[in-house]
């Protein structure tokens, strides 16, 4: 999976992608980064990262977010 096709799933399920990062910032929400060899999925609040969980593509990293976003 892209992100192209992650961004147009996520509107197809009326999933807000404001949230949604994939560069580093300090802003809250769900992020999607390539740290060294693995892509990780967390969330960031008030500088904090939780439930960091790592993949070994991006692909595999995107699939989870969205299950993980449509569950909610």
């Amino acid at each position: 999976m892209t992100k192209t096709e992650f961004l147009e799933l996520c509107e197809s399920k009326n999933i807000s992608t404001n949230l949604i990062h994939f560069e580093n910032s300090v802003a809250d929400g769900y992020y999607v980064l390539k740290n060294y060899h693995r892509w990780e999925v967390f969330f960031r609040e008030r500088g904090k990262d939780y439930d960091c969980v790592g993949f070994p593509s991006e692909s595999n990293a995107l699939e989870y977010l969205l299950e993980k976003l449509s569950m909610a």
